[in-house]
């Protein structure tokens, strides 16, 4: 191919971001590549991106000159792409992708962190997305929203002139490289507001009939991506991604299965139903996800652990049952401890252990540095004033958290503050070479309930190994009934009771057993 190829792109910065890049790209292949700048209606007309996302408003002009051949390729984001591409078009490969998250960019002034988002109470927070609105509201209630417009750059600034914080795609702020020393970020996990569909992604668009082009774009193609970003897509089409629903959709592949988050809601105000699904085939798993948005709310579940009825979790529960019976099935009580030794490290395996000791209000040395198994369990030692320098996956088998534990704190004394039945299930997989000294203090007791009494419900979730045997003690788990526990040890206990069809939630954290409802 000789002839140089005429890129199409708007004007905005992160446009021309995309369009440099994919510039450069192509000149480390050997060919010529100018930019042609192009102005969309989405550049024109004030709408609000709730109305415009995904509907072509900022491709159609460009799409059309690829028709009329005045541009060879046109470089997109690809969350703006309608679903369905225009005859004689097509989408012939994907890039990288960005950081998919979004970030809350925060005045300064308006930090709390003692709030859910670190915003203070009734906020204001600049966003026309209607998923953004639907997931931060189910979160925050209070939050009061301000629909804006323009580039990256101009919505990033109104957090210091007219509203107390802006929601935008961690994306175009890694790609522009904005300074947000002004501004207090808080990065919001893509599992916990789910971006939307192929967010991050560059696609990059020719004509059907091209197939030299065709052949040079794929040597910029991500088949990694490119798969899980048409399990997005296709989630998106399936619910009517044209209209005006919140929507938001991510997938990741991990292992030989692919993982997928979603959100689906009526309206931005409107409580959304969301869930964790995986398979290991793409069309089966849109089509799980799909229906199970779709389905209505089933009648009970029972989750062996006490929720806030004003919490984020409780409200996205009621998204999916009708009715929630939510108690844990032990009782607590704290176990007073004396002077702490000598340690290096403190490793929580729990939540209970961390409230528990630090109730106690102990004097902790300056340079103890904290490890927890997990993230639910690292918030709650944040929520202390302190921050763990170790976060285990605890999802993962016990023994990989002790081995990438050990790295860290080998030839150490480590101190494990915990129950008195404690499984112990990090000190006994520590590797014999790392020579790490233990020292096992029990800080709280915890035994079974007596009594309880609970009508049959469609989903079970489990909490803890003892909460899986005191329930069984009183009743069965039926194959109907959807079973969820928090981790592998939890997962053990319900197969020594005879289930074995069981989820095992993706985090410990109370959203993700929401999630695996």
């Amino acid at each position: 191919m000789n002839r140089p190829i005429i890129i199409g792109t708007r004007g905005s910065a992160l446009a021309l971001w995309q369009a440099y890049f994919t510039q450069d790209a192509l000149a480390k292949l050997g060919y010529e590549a100018p930019l042609q700048i192009i102005k969309t209606q989405g550049d024109v007309v004030q709408l609000s991106f709730s109305k415009i996302e995904g509907k072509g408003f900022f491709t159609k002009e460009i799409e059309q000159a690829l028709l009329e051949k005045t541009v060879d390729l046109a470089v997109h984001s690809h969350k703006d792409l309608p679903t369905e591409s225009p005859a004689g078009l097509l989408v012939a490969a994907n890039s990288y992708r960005e950081n998919p998250a979004d970030w809350l960019l925060i005045n300064p002034q308006a930090v709390d962190k003692n709030e859910v988002l670190q915003l203070r109470k009734g906020a204001t927070v600049g966003t026309s997305s209607s998923r953004r609105k639907s997931q931060l509201l189910a979160m925050r209630p209070d939050l009061q929203f301000v629909d804006i417009r323009g580039n990256v750059a101009t919505r990033l600034a109104k957090a210091t002139t007219e509203v107390d914080a802006v929601v935008l795609a961690a994306a175009g702020i890694s790609r522009l490289g904005l300074d947000l020393t002004a501004y207090h970020c808080y990065e919001l996990a893509p599992q916990e507001c789910i971006p939307a569909p192929a967010q991050g992604v560059l696609a990059f668009q020719i004509r059907e009939d091209d197939a030299d082009l065709s052949a040079i774009v794929q040597q910029l193609h991500d088949p990694n991506v490119a798969a899980c970003i048409a399990i997005e897509r296709q989630i998106l089409q399936h619910l009517g991604g044209g209209c005006q629903q919140p929507i938001g959709v991510y997938a990741e592949q991990k292992d030989g299965q692919f993982h997928v988050w979603a959100t689906h809601s009526r309206a931005w105000d409107s409580l959304p139903r969301r869930l964790y699904r995986t398979h290991h085939k793409p069309n089966a798993l849109v089509q799980m996800v799909v229906d199970d948005l779709l389905a209505a709310p089933k009648k009970a579940v029972f989750v062996s652990r006490s929720f806030d009825t004003n919490s984020h979790t409780y409200r996205i529960l009621h998204a999916k049952y009708e009715q929630i019976y939510h108690q844990s099935l032990l009782t607590f009580r704290p176990v007073a401890f004396g002077k702490l030794p000598d340690v290096s490290w403190m490793f929580f395996s729990s939540q209970q252990a961390v409230q528990h000791f630090f109730e106690q209000r102990p004097s902790l040395p300056a340079a103890i540095q904290i490890a927890a198994i997990g993230a639910a369990t690292a918030k709650k030692v944040q929520q202390h004033g302190y921050i763990c320098s170790f976060v285990g996956n605890s999802t993962d088998n016990p023994a990989q958290i002790a081995e990438q534990f050990a790295e860290l704190a080998a030839h150490q004394n480590v101190l494990f503050p915990q129950a008195r039945q404690s499984l112990r299930s990090i000190q006994q997989h520590l590797p014999t070479e790392a020579a790490i000294i233990i020292h096992d203090m029990v800080v709280y007791h915890n035994e079974s309930v007596s009594q309880f009494s609970l009508p049959e419900c469609d989903a079970l979730v489990f909490t803890s190994p003892m909460n899986v045997a005191t329930y069984c003690q009183f009743y069965n788990i039926f194959p109907h009934q959807k079973v969820v526990a928090i981790g592998k040890s939890t997962a053990t206990a319900l197969e020594t009771a005879g289930c074995y069809h069981y989820q095992i939630a993706y985090s410990t954290d109370e959203l993700a057993l929401v999630d695996a409802c």
